[in-house]
């Protein structure tokens, strides 16, 4: 089965994007047919320029290693409304042959207890906040057998290289406060999730490191551009010789960078600003100047992880390998690389998952999900366009 066109892909995910506010239904049909049924838990909201990425590239792989893929948008409002109804659908008959599930402070463990009782793999993205594993078990596969696999990258390292980069940035241009120092200020997410604790954590140890930096506050959000514009505007006004705003998403950033034009300062010569998502959208602003860089995992750990799922679900336990608790490594776009990272990001839903499946290419002895294995598979994309 050749992979699907990015065209029609796209034109899904933005289907579902543009459907997702608020939702706590799928708005893709779940076709009849006996392939195995994948189900994913997302926080994704209106407006969001992160998720729909993220469901281009699993509905490609999904099409390609024939399984459904069906996302759920639970948006970022109650966490009691979400939990319920997560729990509800792991537990639904038809029983999913596999459930990818986003969490916030007290969903881990309910969700665990139904994926048990149900039967059916759970892969939860990290982190979870460490005061909460010692009751799941201390790790996947422990205490609950049905825990498959936890997912994560190094949250803490990313909001600590952004920070870095802003912190440099302003001094290599001295834009200095009357002090002599370079003053910052902050756009945190969610407290409900870990990663914005941990992201924080990071940009205060950028700043810790650099005598030269002051951090006057970070102010929790939940994530969309009109907050990241509005909070940096009381930010400014309350700390005016701030010259860098750190951003936890890529769309805070993106608000970020509108407040600080509209205070009439000029991105990349006495502003600056970032976050941490690799979207087309963060990827975009690095390249016109607006950004100074934005930190996240690889869109391909998506690819990854899609592929495992797959592969599990047909009795292939990437665990054996891999282990249960799988990190991706972290990937900093400038304006040096950014237009190289954008092309893999946007050829992703065009490379055919089957190579990277143990399932789908019997013959394949070992996993190589690395840098090299996606740059390979993208020059043999040029390669077929201009042959």
């Amino acid at each position: 089965m050749p992979p699907p066109s990015p065209s029609s892909v796209r034109r899904r995910a933005l289907l579902l994007a543009a459907g997702a506010a608020g939702s706590l239904a799928s708005p893709w049909p779940l076709r009849a047919a006996t392939l195995p049924r994948v189900l994913l838990f997302s926080p994704n909201s209106e407006g969001n320029t992160y998720w729909p990425q993220v469901f281009e590239i699993l509905s490609n792989v999904a099409q390609a290693l024939q399984f459904d893929f069906v996302p759920f948008s639970f948006g970022v409002g109650d966490r009691f409304v979400r939990q319920a109804e997560a729990i509800r659908l792991i537990g639904q008959a038809p029983r999913p042959q596999a459930v990818i599930a986003d969490v916030v402070i007290g969903d881990a463990a309910r969700e665990l207890e139904a994926a048990e009782q149900a039967g059916v793999p759970l892969f939860l993205l990290g982190p979870l906040f460490p005061a909460e594993l010692p009751a799941l078990g201390g790790a996947p596969r422990l205490k609950y057998r049905r825990w498959a696999a936890l997912l994560q990258s190094d949250e803490e390292e990313k909001g600590y290289r952004l920070g870095g980069l802003l912190l440099d940035a302003a001094r290599q241009a001295q834009v200095f406060a009357r002090d002599g120092r370079v003053h910052a200020v902050g756009l945190g997410g969610a407290r409900s999730w870990s990663g914005s604790q941990l992201r924080e954590a990071g940009f205060a140890r950028a700043v810790a490191e650099r005598p030269f930096a002051l951090l006057h506050q970070v102010v929790p959000t939940r994530w969309s551009p009109a907050e990241g514009r509005r909070i940096t505007t009381r930010l400014l006004q309350r700390y005016p010789e701030s010259s860098v705003v750190w951003a936890a998403s890529d769309q805070l950033g993106a608000g970020a960078a509108q407040a600080l034009q509209e205070a009439g300062r000029t991105l990349g010569r006495n502003a600056f600003t970032g976050g941490l998502d690799l979207s087309e959208l963060g990827l975009a602003l690095v390249q016109q100047g607006r950004f100074v860089a934005t930190v996240a995992a690889s869109f391909a750990s998506w690819f990854e992880l899609a592929v495992l799922v797959n592969d599990h679900v047909r009795g292939i336990d990437f665990a054996d390998e891999l282990g249960s608790v799988v990190s991706f490594p972290t990937l900093t776009a400038t304006r040096e690389n950014a237009v190289q990272i954008q092309e893999v990001v946007r050829l992703l839903p065009s490379i055919d998952p089957r190579p990277f499946s143990k399932a789908a290419t019997p013959t394949r002895r070992r996993y190589d999900f690395s840098q090299q294995a996606f740059a390979s598979a993208v020059a043999g994309l040029r390669r077929r366009a201009h042959p």
